[in-house]
Protein backbone atom coordinates (compact mmCIF):
# COMPACT_ATOMS: atom_id res chain seq x y z
CA UNK A 1 0.00 0.00 0.00
CA UNK A 2 1.52 3.47 -1.46
CA UNK A 3 1.49 6.64 1.37
CA UNK A 4 -1.37 8.93 1.13
CA UNK A 5 0.02 11.49 -0.89
CA UNK A 6 2.97 10.02 -2.53
CA UNK A 7 1.19 11.26 -6.21
CA UNK A 8 1.81 7.80 -7.39
CA UNK A 9 -0.73 6.25 -9.56
CA UNK A 10 -3.46 4.28 -7.34
CA UNK A 11 -2.20 5.98 -4.16
CA UNK A 12 -4.80 6.07 -1.57
CA UNK A 13 -6.66 9.46 -1.66
CA UNK A 14 -7.63 11.33 1.12
CA UNK A 15 -10.68 12.33 2.31
CA UNK A 16 -11.71 15.71 2.73
CA UNK A 17 -11.63 16.75 6.62
CA UNK A 18 -15.44 17.56 7.50
CA UNK A 19 -15.69 21.26 8.45
CA UNK A 20 -16.68 21.92 12.01
CA UNK A 21 -20.14 23.00 12.98
CA UNK A 22 -18.48 26.92 13.27
CA UNK A 23 -16.46 26.75 10.04
CA UNK A 24 -20.18 25.65 8.29
CA UNK A 25 -21.22 28.48 10.04
CA UNK A 26 -18.73 30.82 8.30
CA UNK A 27 -18.69 29.42 5.30
CA UNK A 28 -22.45 28.63 4.70
CA UNK A 29 -23.14 32.88 6.24
CA UNK A 30 -21.67 35.47 3.56
CA UNK A 31 -23.67 38.10 6.48
CA UNK A 32 -22.16 36.43 9.72
CA UNK A 33 -18.89 36.68 8.11
CA UNK A 34 -19.45 40.15 7.12
CA UNK A 35 -20.64 40.98 10.34
CA UNK A 36 -17.05 39.75 12.19
CA UNK A 37 -15.07 40.61 9.74
CA UNK A 38 -16.44 44.19 9.95
CA UNK A 39 -16.17 43.92 13.48
CA UNK A 40 -12.48 42.44 13.17
CA UNK A 41 -11.58 46.12 11.17
CA UNK A 42 -13.37 47.91 14.16
CA UNK A 43 -11.72 45.72 16.84
CA UNK A 44 -8.28 46.58 15.25
CA UNK A 45 -8.40 49.85 16.02
CA UNK A 46 -10.02 49.39 19.35
CA UNK A 47 -7.77 46.81 20.76
CA UNK A 48 -5.19 49.74 19.96
CA UNK A 49 -7.16 52.37 21.40
CA UNK A 50 -7.63 49.64 24.50
CA UNK A 51 -4.34 49.70 25.42
CA UNK A 52 -3.59 53.02 24.92
CA UNK A 53 -6.39 54.07 26.90
CA UNK A 54 -5.60 51.56 29.71
CA UNK A 55 -2.06 53.03 30.08
CA UNK A 56 -3.43 56.70 30.34
CA UNK A 57 -5.52 55.83 32.76
CA UNK A 58 -2.95 53.41 34.96
CA UNK A 59 -0.29 56.66 34.13
CA UNK A 60 -2.68 59.09 35.54
CA UNK A 61 -4.17 56.78 38.85
CA UNK A 62 -0.11 55.97 39.69
CA UNK A 63 0.19 60.33 39.07
CA UNK A 64 -2.79 61.40 41.16
CA UNK A 65 -3.84 59.08 43.68
CA UNK A 66 -6.83 56.97 44.44
CA UNK A 67 -8.79 60.45 45.43
CA UNK A 68 -7.42 62.83 43.15
CA UNK A 69 -8.26 59.97 40.14
CA UNK A 70 -11.47 59.29 41.81
CA UNK A 71 -12.31 63.02 41.18
CA UNK A 72 -11.43 62.89 37.73
CA UNK A 73 -13.10 60.05 37.02
CA UNK A 74 -15.82 61.87 38.40
CA UNK A 75 -15.97 64.95 36.47
CA UNK A 76 -14.99 63.06 33.42
CA UNK A 77 -17.77 60.33 33.38
CA UNK A 78 -20.61 63.48 34.51
CA UNK A 79 -19.92 65.30 31.44
CA UNK A 80 -20.53 61.84 29.30
CA UNK A 81 -23.98 60.83 31.93
CA UNK A 82 -24.77 64.91 30.48
CA UNK A 83 -23.96 64.27 26.72
CA UNK A 84 -25.52 60.76 26.73
CA UNK A 85 -29.20 62.08 27.99
CA UNK A 86 -29.04 65.16 25.79
CA UNK A 87 -27.64 63.66 22.68
CA UNK A 88 -29.41 61.68 19.90
CA UNK A 89 -28.06 58.54 18.79
CA UNK A 90 -28.83 59.41 15.03
CA UNK A 91 -26.07 57.25 13.61
CA UNK A 92 -28.98 54.74 14.31
CA UNK A 93 -31.84 56.73 12.38
CA UNK A 94 -28.99 57.03 9.60
CA UNK A 95 -28.81 53.44 8.84
CA UNK A 96 -31.77 52.58 9.43
CA UNK A 97 -33.70 55.00 6.88
CA UNK A 98 -30.35 55.41 4.83
CA UNK A 99 -30.41 52.01 3.83
CA UNK A 100 -34.04 51.98 2.58
CA UNK A 101 -33.08 55.01 0.98
CA UNK A 102 -29.87 54.00 -0.82
CA UNK A 103 -32.08 50.69 -2.01
CA UNK A 104 -34.88 52.92 -3.69
CA UNK A 105 -32.26 54.93 -4.82
CA UNK A 106 -33.90 57.92 -2.94
CA UNK A 107 -30.46 60.25 -3.24
CA UNK A 108 -33.08 63.45 -2.43
CA UNK A 109 -34.92 62.00 1.12
CA UNK A 110 -31.04 60.72 2.07
CA UNK A 111 -29.49 63.90 1.31
CA UNK A 112 -33.14 65.13 3.94
CA UNK A 113 -32.45 62.80 6.48
CA UNK A 114 -28.56 63.77 6.49
CA UNK A 115 -29.71 67.38 7.12
CA UNK A 116 -32.22 66.21 9.77
CA UNK A 117 -29.92 64.43 12.40
CA UNK A 118 -26.75 67.20 11.53
CA UNK A 119 -28.76 69.56 12.87
CA UNK A 120 -30.10 67.24 15.96
CA UNK A 121 -26.26 66.29 16.32
CA UNK A 122 -25.61 70.32 16.44
CA UNK A 123 -28.39 71.40 18.62
CA UNK A 124 -28.01 68.69 21.59
CA UNK A 125 -24.61 69.09 21.55
CA UNK A 126 -25.08 73.29 22.06
CA UNK A 127 -28.13 72.14 24.52
CA UNK A 128 -25.59 69.40 26.34
CA UNK A 129 -22.65 71.75 26.94
CA UNK A 130 -24.96 74.82 28.65
CA UNK A 131 -26.53 72.25 30.83
CA UNK A 132 -22.81 71.12 31.97
CA UNK A 133 -21.60 73.76 32.49
CA UNK A 134 -24.22 75.72 34.37
CA UNK A 135 -25.31 72.36 36.84
CA UNK A 136 -21.58 71.79 37.26
CA UNK A 137 -21.62 73.45 40.71
CA UNK A 138 -24.65 72.17 41.45
CA UNK A 139 -23.21 68.81 41.02
CA UNK A 140 -19.96 69.51 42.88
CA UNK A 141 -21.69 69.72 46.12
CA UNK A 142 -23.23 66.12 45.80
CA UNK A 143 -19.82 64.71 45.36
CA UNK A 144 -18.32 67.34 48.04
CA UNK A 145 -16.19 68.81 45.43
CA UNK A 146 -14.54 72.23 46.19
CA UNK A 147 -14.98 75.39 44.34
CA UNK A 148 -11.67 75.07 42.07
CA UNK A 149 -13.07 71.00 41.15
CA UNK A 150 -16.28 72.37 40.64
CA UNK A 151 -14.80 75.27 37.99
CA UNK A 152 -12.68 72.47 36.75
CA UNK A 153 -15.68 70.60 36.03
CA UNK A 154 -17.72 73.17 34.21
CA UNK A 155 -14.69 73.85 31.94
CA UNK A 156 -14.56 70.35 31.20
CA UNK A 157 -18.24 70.42 29.75
CA UNK A 158 -17.67 72.61 26.45
CA UNK A 159 -16.34 69.16 25.06
CA UNK A 160 -19.76 68.51 24.85
CA UNK A 161 -19.74 70.86 21.63
CA UNK A 162 -17.21 69.00 19.98
CA UNK A 163 -19.68 65.84 20.28
CA UNK A 164 -20.95 66.24 16.56
CA UNK A 165 -19.66 63.00 15.36
CA UNK A 166 -23.22 60.51 15.32
CA UNK A 167 -24.35 61.32 11.60
CA UNK A 168 -20.44 60.82 10.49
CA UNK A 169 -20.47 57.39 12.66
CA UNK A 170 -23.46 56.38 10.81
CA UNK A 171 -22.66 57.33 7.34
CA UNK A 172 -19.30 55.76 7.28
CA UNK A 173 -20.87 52.40 8.87
CA UNK A 174 -23.73 52.73 6.21
CA UNK A 175 -21.42 52.45 3.66
CA UNK A 176 -18.79 49.78 5.03
CA UNK A 177 -15.85 52.25 5.65
CA UNK A 178 -15.09 50.50 8.80
CA UNK A 179 -11.42 50.85 8.42
CA UNK A 180 -12.04 54.58 8.57
CA UNK A 181 -13.10 54.17 11.59
CA UNK A 182 -10.53 51.69 13.22
CA UNK A 183 -8.23 54.46 12.17
CA UNK A 184 -10.24 56.72 13.80
CA UNK A 185 -10.43 55.20 17.27
CA UNK A 186 -7.52 55.32 17.84
CA UNK A 187 -6.39 58.81 17.11
CA UNK A 188 -8.17 60.18 21.08
CA UNK A 189 -6.50 57.42 23.07
CA UNK A 190 -3.00 57.83 21.12
CA UNK A 191 -3.04 61.87 21.80
CA UNK A 192 -4.28 60.80 25.57
CA UNK A 193 -1.41 58.64 26.40
CA UNK A 194 0.88 61.30 24.93
CA UNK A 195 -0.33 64.01 27.10
CA UNK A 196 -0.16 61.74 30.31
CA UNK A 197 3.41 60.66 29.64
CA UNK A 198 4.22 64.59 29.50
CA UNK A 199 1.93 65.20 32.69
CA UNK A 200 3.12 62.22 34.60
CA UNK A 201 7.31 63.45 34.07
CA UNK A 202 6.32 66.91 34.97
CA UNK A 203 4.08 66.17 37.97
CA UNK A 204 1.48 67.21 36.66
CA UNK A 205 -2.09 66.96 38.81
CA UNK A 206 -5.71 67.08 38.20
CA UNK A 207 -6.21 70.34 35.86
CA UNK A 208 -3.86 69.00 33.92
CA UNK A 209 -4.63 65.67 33.50
CA UNK A 210 -8.29 67.25 32.91
CA UNK A 211 -7.01 69.20 29.85
CA UNK A 212 -4.89 66.29 28.24
CA UNK A 213 -8.16 64.32 28.20
CA UNK A 214 -10.04 67.76 26.70
CA UNK A 215 -7.71 68.43 23.72
CA UNK A 216 -7.50 64.72 22.64
CA UNK A 217 -11.49 63.54 23.07
CA UNK A 218 -11.85 67.40 21.11
CA UNK A 219 -9.47 66.04 18.50
CA UNK A 220 -10.82 62.74 17.85
CA UNK A 221 -14.10 63.73 17.43
CA UNK A 222 -13.19 66.56 14.91
CA UNK A 223 -11.43 63.80 12.87
CA UNK A 224 -14.35 61.22 12.77
CA UNK A 225 -16.76 64.62 11.35
CA UNK A 226 -14.87 65.27 8.26
CA UNK A 227 -13.80 61.45 7.42
CA UNK A 228 -18.05 60.98 7.65
CA UNK A 229 -18.18 63.98 5.36
CA UNK A 230 -15.03 63.29 3.16
CA UNK A 231 -17.05 59.61 2.83
CA UNK A 232 -20.70 61.68 1.80
CA UNK A 233 -18.55 63.71 -1.15
CA UNK A 234 -16.83 60.31 -2.03
CA UNK A 235 -20.24 58.87 -2.81
CA UNK A 236 -21.77 62.11 -4.54
CA UNK A 237 -24.17 62.77 -1.52
CA UNK A 238 -22.90 66.67 -1.24
CA UNK A 239 -24.03 68.19 -4.37
CA UNK A 240 -27.04 70.17 -3.00
CA UNK A 241 -26.95 69.23 0.58
CA UNK A 242 -26.31 72.75 1.62
CA UNK A 243 -29.82 74.00 0.28
CA UNK A 244 -33.51 73.51 1.38
CA UNK A 245 -34.51 72.41 5.19
CA UNK A 246 -38.21 72.12 4.92
CA UNK A 247 -39.87 68.70 5.62
CA UNK A 248 -36.74 67.10 6.21
CA UNK A 249 -38.89 64.10 8.23
CA UNK A 250 -41.50 63.99 5.48
CA UNK A 251 -40.18 61.49 3.79
CA UNK A 252 -39.20 59.14 6.42
CA UNK A 253 -42.02 57.92 8.09
CA UNK A 254 -41.37 57.63 12.25
CA UNK A 255 -38.35 58.91 12.20
CA UNK A 256 -39.02 60.93 15.18
CA UNK A 257 -40.27 58.51 17.14
CA UNK A 258 -37.59 56.57 16.18
CA UNK A 259 -34.70 58.56 17.26
CA UNK A 260 -36.84 60.09 20.46
CA UNK A 261 -37.29 55.91 21.55
CA UNK A 262 -33.13 55.17 20.66
CA UNK A 263 -32.38 58.08 22.65
CA UNK A 264 -34.22 56.80 25.62
CA UNK A 265 -32.93 53.73 25.20
CA UNK A 266 -29.33 55.04 25.45
CA UNK A 267 -29.64 57.35 27.93
CA UNK A 268 -31.03 54.14 30.24
CA UNK A 269 -28.07 51.87 29.11
CA UNK A 270 -26.39 54.72 30.92
CA UNK A 271 -27.39 53.47 34.22
CA UNK A 272 -25.23 50.69 34.23
CA UNK A 273 -22.07 52.14 33.42
CA UNK A 274 -21.41 56.11 33.92
CA UNK A 275 -24.55 56.49 36.04
CA UNK A 276 -23.25 53.92 38.81
CA UNK A 277 -19.98 55.65 38.87
CA UNK A 278 -21.49 59.22 39.75
CA UNK A 279 -23.80 56.34 42.20
CA UNK A 280 -21.21 55.06 43.92
CA UNK A 281 -19.22 58.14 44.19
CA UNK A 282 -21.92 60.27 45.99
CA UNK A 283 -22.71 57.06 48.07
CA UNK A 284 -19.37 55.96 49.09
CA UNK A 285 -16.69 58.84 47.86
CA UNK A 286 -14.07 60.06 45.11
CA UNK A 287 -11.79 56.41 46.27
CA UNK A 288 -14.44 53.83 45.76
CA UNK A 289 -15.57 55.65 42.19
CA UNK A 290 -11.85 55.41 40.70
CA UNK A 291 -11.82 51.53 42.52
CA UNK A 292 -14.67 50.80 40.75
CA UNK A 293 -13.67 53.06 37.23
CA UNK A 294 -10.50 50.70 37.14
CA UNK A 295 -12.57 47.65 37.18
CA UNK A 296 -14.90 49.07 34.09
CA UNK A 297 -11.49 49.73 32.39
CA UNK A 298 -10.70 46.31 32.84
CA UNK A 299 -13.92 44.92 32.20
CA UNK A 300 -14.33 46.97 28.88
CA UNK A 301 -11.78 44.51 27.40
CA UNK A 302 -15.13 42.66 26.56
CA UNK A 303 -17.41 45.61 26.51
CA UNK A 304 -16.12 47.00 23.41
CA UNK A 305 -15.67 44.63 21.49
CA UNK A 306 -19.42 43.23 22.26
CA UNK A 307 -20.12 47.06 20.83
CA UNK A 308 -18.34 46.70 17.94
CA UNK A 309 -20.11 43.45 16.79
CA UNK A 310 -23.54 45.24 17.73
CA UNK A 311 -22.43 48.24 15.43
CA UNK A 312 -21.22 45.79 12.37
CA UNK A 313 -24.48 43.61 12.89
CA UNK A 314 -27.00 46.11 12.72
CA UNK A 315 -27.01 47.17 9.32
CA UNK A 316 -27.04 43.43 8.49
CA UNK A 317 -29.91 42.68 9.94
CA UNK A 318 -31.97 45.44 8.90
CA UNK A 319 -31.55 44.18 5.60
CA UNK A 320 -32.66 40.84 6.68
CA UNK A 321 -35.39 42.35 8.44
CA UNK A 322 -36.15 44.47 5.35
CA UNK A 323 -36.20 41.39 2.98
CA UNK A 324 -38.31 39.32 4.86
CA UNK A 325 -35.56 37.01 5.54
CA UNK A 326 -36.78 36.06 9.56
CA UNK A 327 -35.04 32.97 8.97
CA UNK A 328 -31.40 33.84 7.84
CA UNK A 329 -31.89 36.87 10.30
CA UNK A 330 -32.54 34.39 13.32
CA UNK A 331 -29.43 32.28 12.59
CA UNK A 332 -27.42 35.39 12.63
CA UNK A 333 -28.44 36.48 15.78
CA UNK A 334 -28.41 32.87 17.47
CA UNK A 335 -24.79 31.78 16.05
CA UNK A 336 -23.10 35.31 16.20
CA UNK A 337 -24.12 34.97 20.00
CA UNK A 338 -22.55 31.94 20.81
CA UNK A 339 -19.18 32.54 18.70
CA UNK A 340 -19.07 35.99 20.84
CA UNK A 341 -19.88 34.66 24.05
CA UNK A 342 -17.35 31.67 23.99
CA UNK A 343 -14.48 34.13 23.62
CA UNK A 344 -15.86 35.85 26.15
CA UNK A 345 -16.30 33.18 28.70
CA UNK A 346 -12.49 32.12 28.08
CA UNK A 347 -11.67 36.24 28.82
CA UNK A 348 -13.12 35.82 32.07
CA UNK A 349 -11.69 32.33 33.49
CA UNK A 350 -8.06 34.46 32.80
CA UNK A 351 -9.58 37.39 34.69
CA UNK A 352 -10.09 34.88 37.70
CA UNK A 353 -7.26 33.61 37.60
CA UNK A 354 -4.56 36.30 37.13
CA UNK A 355 -6.91 39.15 37.74
CA UNK A 356 -4.89 40.48 40.95
CA UNK A 357 -1.47 40.45 39.61
CA UNK A 358 -2.68 42.60 36.52
CA UNK A 359 -3.78 45.33 38.76
CA UNK A 360 -1.31 45.04 40.61
CA UNK A 361 1.61 45.27 37.31
CA UNK A 362 -1.11 47.63 35.37
CA UNK A 363 -2.03 50.02 37.93
CA UNK A 364 -0.23 49.59 41.49
CA UNK A 365 -1.18 48.09 44.58
CA UNK A 366 -2.89 50.94 45.32
CA UNK A 367 -5.71 50.04 43.64
CA UNK A 368 -6.02 45.96 44.51
CA UNK A 369 -9.21 46.37 46.15
CA UNK A 370 -10.71 46.83 42.26
CA UNK A 371 -10.58 42.74 41.83
CA UNK A 372 -13.44 41.75 43.19
CA UNK A 373 -15.62 44.63 41.23
CA UNK A 374 -13.75 43.59 38.17
CA UNK A 375 -14.42 39.69 38.44
CA UNK A 376 -18.26 40.93 38.64
CA UNK A 377 -18.24 43.09 35.67
CA UNK A 378 -16.46 41.11 33.48
CA UNK A 379 -19.26 37.90 34.54
CA UNK A 380 -21.78 40.84 33.43
CA UNK A 381 -20.09 41.41 30.38
CA UNK A 382 -20.00 37.70 29.45
CA UNK A 383 -23.72 37.80 29.69
CA UNK A 384 -24.14 40.51 27.62
CA UNK A 385 -21.91 39.44 25.08
CA UNK A 386 -23.71 36.26 24.34
CA UNK A 387 -26.78 38.77 24.03
CA UNK A 388 -24.98 41.07 21.93
CA UNK A 389 -27.46 40.47 18.21
CA UNK A 390 -30.80 41.29 20.51
CA UNK A 391 -30.55 44.85 20.98
CA UNK A 392 -29.48 45.83 16.99
CA UNK A 393 -32.32 43.01 16.11
CA UNK A 394 -35.15 45.26 17.69
CA UNK A 395 -33.91 47.83 15.84
CA UNK A 396 -33.55 46.39 13.00
CA UNK A 397 -37.20 45.02 13.28
CA UNK A 398 -38.89 48.13 14.04
CA UNK A 399 -39.39 47.89 17.23
CA UNK A 400 -37.28 50.66 19.60
CA UNK A 401 -40.63 51.18 21.47
CA UNK A 402 -40.87 47.28 23.22
CA UNK A 403 -37.40 47.70 24.06
CA UNK A 404 -37.50 51.30 25.67
CA UNK A 405 -40.21 50.03 27.69
CA UNK A 406 -38.44 46.38 28.75
CA UNK A 407 -35.30 48.98 29.57
CA UNK A 408 -37.63 51.24 31.37
CA UNK A 409 -38.75 48.59 33.55
CA UNK A 410 -35.56 46.80 34.40
CA UNK A 411 -34.15 50.18 35.23
CA UNK A 412 -36.29 51.12 37.45
CA UNK A 413 -34.91 47.63 39.51
CA UNK A 414 -31.63 48.23 38.98
CA UNK A 415 -31.32 51.48 40.66
CA UNK A 416 -32.71 51.07 44.13
CA UNK A 417 -30.74 47.35 43.57
CA UNK A 418 -27.72 49.45 43.22
CA UNK A 419 -28.28 51.38 46.20
CA UNK A 420 -29.28 48.74 48.66
CA UNK A 421 -26.21 46.80 47.85
CA UNK A 422 -23.96 49.38 48.13
CA UNK A 423 -25.24 50.00 51.65
CA UNK A 424 -24.93 46.10 52.30
CA UNK A 425 -21.21 45.27 50.37
CA UNK A 426 -19.77 48.38 49.93
CA UNK A 427 -18.02 49.13 46.24
CA UNK A 428 -18.77 45.07 45.47
CA UNK A 429 -21.95 45.75 45.49
CA UNK A 430 -22.04 48.06 42.42
CA UNK A 431 -20.65 44.89 40.66
CA UNK A 432 -23.29 42.50 42.19
CA UNK A 433 -26.32 44.79 41.02
CA UNK A 434 -24.32 45.08 37.42
CA UNK A 435 -24.30 41.21 37.45
CA UNK A 436 -28.05 40.92 38.26
CA UNK A 437 -29.17 43.44 35.59
CA UNK A 438 -27.23 42.01 33.10
CA UNK A 439 -29.00 38.58 33.22
CA UNK A 440 -32.23 39.57 33.63
CA UNK A 441 -31.36 41.96 30.82
CA UNK A 442 -30.64 39.08 28.49
CA UNK A 443 -33.18 36.76 29.42
CA UNK A 444 -36.43 39.26 28.68
CA UNK A 445 -34.39 40.42 25.73
CA UNK A 446 -34.06 36.98 24.32
CA UNK A 447 -37.44 35.93 25.22
CA UNK A 448 -39.02 39.14 23.19
CA UNK A 449 -37.07 38.78 20.32
CA UNK A 450 -37.48 34.79 19.88
CA UNK A 451 -41.14 36.00 20.14
CA UNK A 452 -40.78 38.36 17.29
CA UNK A 453 -39.12 36.30 14.72
CA UNK A 454 -42.07 33.75 15.54
CA UNK A 455 -45.00 36.08 14.41
CA UNK A 456 -46.20 36.08 11.02
CA UNK A 457 -44.89 39.10 9.01
CA UNK A 458 -46.80 42.37 9.39
CA UNK A 459 -46.31 46.29 9.08
CA UNK A 460 -44.57 46.97 12.79
CA UNK A 461 -44.92 49.97 14.50
CA UNK A 462 -42.58 51.75 17.45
Amino acid sequence: MTDQGSGEPGAMTATPKKPTRLGRWFKSGGVMRRTFSNAGRLLSGKAVAGLLGLSCVALAARALGPEQFGALILIHTYVLVVSGIVKFRSWQAVIRYGAECLGAERRGDFQKLIKFTTLLDVGSSVLGAVAAVLLAPLVGGWFGWDAETSRLAASYGWLILFMVEATPTGVLRLFDRFNLLAVQSTIAPFLRLLGAVAAYLAGAGLAEFLAVWFIAAATGRLVLLVMGWSELRRQNMTAGLGRGFGQLTTPHEGLWKFVWFTNFNASLGLMLGNVTTLVVGATLGATDAGLFKIAREFSSVLGKPAQLLTQAIYPDLTRLWSDGDRKAAGKLILRSGLVAGAGAFAVLALIVLVGEQLLSLVVGEAFIGAYGIMVLLVSAKVISVFGFPLTPAMYAMGRPGLLLRINVVLTLLYLPLLVGLLEVMGRTGAGAATLVWAFFTFAVTALTVARLLGRRPKPVTA
